[in-house]
């Protein structure tokens, strides 16, 4: 870990991990699914079926990049996972209205607390998104941010999910800094260890008041929203 003095002189580039940490999922994704289960007579909780399609679609991202083959798209992996949970709960749906579901993750819109805070750190730092979403899918949520990045970058060039550190990697490379010239700013404790130990800078948004875990990698910075980092960060 490092002060915080020494966060905001070394850092040229905030990456950000954009779903859940900057893009909002659950107002897309939840009403999504609450109609596909309405449409199949089901009275399953739509929240408690994002939290297992979610968790399928993370372990089948981190089977996808340790074993030797080609990257397997995001919507793929998705498309798979969803269709796995619906199995298990015995619902028959057809192939098209998953994807239809999938395809939501294009419609994503940032959070409320985005559009100032970034507006501040822009004028001091780059500001990349870092997705594991497909190239196609992070053109398509763009347009939805009221502060343009200064880029980018998805795990599909880099030919692994995140955490790998790959993705990380590429980043360095394509702006052309150091590893600890960037702090990785994300939700999600799996995200923010990969970046650590790849050498960046950590920053946990914890959206969700959850605990971040023993790692041996633990964040630089710990905030709540995107206003606490700005407050943090921003002259």
């Amino acid at each position: 870990m490092v002060a915080p003095e020494t966060l905001r002189e070394e850092t040229v580039v905030l990456a950000f991990d954009l779903y859940d940490t900057v893009l909002d999922r659950e107002s897309v994704l939840v009403p999504a699914l609450g109609e596909l289960l309405d449409r199949h007579g089901s009275d399953a909780d739509p929240n408690v079926l994002l939290r297992r399609y979610l968790a399928m679609h993370f372990r089948d991202s981190l089977i996808d990049s340790l074993v030797d083959s080609p990257h397997t798209p995001f919507k793929e992996i998705s498309r798979r996972a969803l269709t796995y949970r619906l199995e298990q709960m015995g619902l028959d749906v057809p192939d098209e209205q998953v994807r239809d579901v999938v395809r939501q993750w294009k419609t994503l819109a940032p959070y409320p607390d985005t559009t100032g805070p970034l507006e501040r750190l822009s004028g001091e730092y780059a500001l990349v998104g870092l997705s594991n979403g497909d190239p196609d899918m992070l053109d398509a949520v763009r347009g939805s941010f009221d502060v343009e990045l200064d880029g980018v970058v998805s795990v599909a060039e880099a030919g692994a999910y995140k955490p790998h550190r790959a993705s990380y990697d590429l980043v360095c490379e394509r702006f052309g800094v150091a590893p600890h010239e960037v702090a990785f700013v994300t939700a999600h404790t799996f995200d923010l260890v990969g970046a650590k130990a790849a050498g960046a800078r950590g920053v946990f948004v914890n959206r969700h008041g959850n605990p971040y875990g023993g790692w041996t990698h633990q964040p630089d910075l710990r905030v709540g929203n995107l206003d606490e980092l700005a407050d943090a960060l921003a002259a």
